[in-house]
């Protein structure tokens, strides 16, 4: 009769037996240096309080708009447009909403935005210099590095806005400040919806509240510009033109009035030449005027339809949305921090003295 041997322990039993083993035995270790655990608690806690009132206030400057673009012609026009060059594009062009939001990143944007004035704590002057003696008060400007005694850029502000006049110092300073810029930036798009959002951080909530809305501002009349750039001189062209033709009839018309005059008493057939000529020119003169007329008519309803329309949906208006760390949550993590290193700390001490026992 075959009797059924005890088998032995297999070797994932023996290796959680180990595991739970081993956490016992820290956690005795714990408990003994609870007075270790306990100071670095407290440390840890005034740490988390610390770091919640060293962070300043951060007020949210929040802006949502959209982009009108109809780029349909009419029908019946197309014809006639496109003897212009296609002054109204092609078709199934699409609008590149992400194209717009690129734009408001651009420094080319940002240097409109900076040179800009506004008023802070009473004092007027550039935006870009309300910037930098903000970030300057949070650290953010001109800190030291280790390899320079002083950073040029500490104290700096801009004393004019002629960006082509720069010197190396007020480009490296008009660079740092974009870079800084964009770090308080964000842009976003609905895929859905199609309408898009700037939100802009800022530590001084008149100066977030500036930088939206002027961002908005000079971001959107550039990509208005810059669509109808084309249409815009066509059209100016045709007015040009046109002016100049009118002015030419009118010359025109009054030389033959004064011709008449004088030639009121005299009736010979020569002296009727210029008249005639006058006369033939000005005929001539207000065809040319009146195809004018029409060649900008229609450069005028392209350059109409051409343009496109941005409209903000919602403004930021103050008092701004004012984000900062909580004060409880704060605490946790520094709480956290303090028990994590005293763990660590008497692991390490256990560990060594582990080793040199054995």
């Amino acid at each position: 009769m075959n009797q059924n041997k005890p088998q032995a322990p297999s070797a994932d039993y023996s290796t959680i037996k180990d595991l739970v083993l081993n956490v016992r035995r820290y956690l005795d270790e714990l408990r003994n240096h609870r007075k270790l655990c306990y100071a670095f608690l407290a440390v840890g806690l005034l740490y988390g309080f610390w770091f919640y009132w060293s962070n300043p206030k951060i007020y949210e400057a929040e802006l949502s708009f959209m982009l009108n673009e109809d780029q349909n012609q009419a029908g019946g026009l197309s014809a006639v447009l496109s003897e212009f060059g296609g002054l109204l594009g092609s078709h199934g062009d699409e609008v590149n909403l992400q194209k717009i939001l690129e734009l408001g990143k651009s420094r080319n944007i940002a240097e409109k935005v900076f040179f800009d004035s506004c008023t802070v704590y009473g004092k007027s002057d550039f935006i870009a210099n309300h910037l930098i003696k903000e970030l300057e008060t949070h650290g953010k400007w001109g800190a030291k590095a280790y390899y320079f005694i002083e950073n040029p850029l500490k104290g700096f502000q801009f004393k004019h806005h002629q960006v082509e006049a720069f010197t190396r110092l007020e480009n490296a300073a008009l660079k740092q400040l974009h870079a800084l810029f964009l770090s308080m930036l964000t842009t976003a798009v609905s895929e859905k919806t199609s309408i898009m959002k700037l939100n802009v951080q800022c530590t001084e909530e008149v100066l977030a509240y500036e930088l939206a809305n002027r961002l908005f501002d000079k971001m959107s009349q550039f990509y208005i510009n810059k669509t109808i750039e084309k249409q815009k001189q066509t059209y100016d062209d045709l007015a040009s033109k046109t002016d100049s033709l009118r002015k030419l009839l009118h010359n025109k018309q009054y030389g033959l009035a004064d011709l008449k005059d004088s030639y009121r008493a005299a009736w010979l057939l020569k002296e009727e030449v210029p008249k005639t000529i006058l006369d033939q020119d000005i005929k001539m003169l207000q065809l040319i005027y009146g195809e004018a007329l029409k060649n900008k008519e229609i450069a005028s309803y392209a350059l109409d339809h051409k343009t496109p329309f941005i409209q903000a949906i919602d403004l930021p208006i103050m008092p701004l949305k004012v984000s900062r760390l909580i004060l409880f949550k704060s605490l946790i993590l520094g709480a956290l921090y303090g028990m994590l290193l005293a763990s660590a700390l008497i692991f390490v001490r256990k560990f060594y003295k582990e080793s040199i026992q054995n």
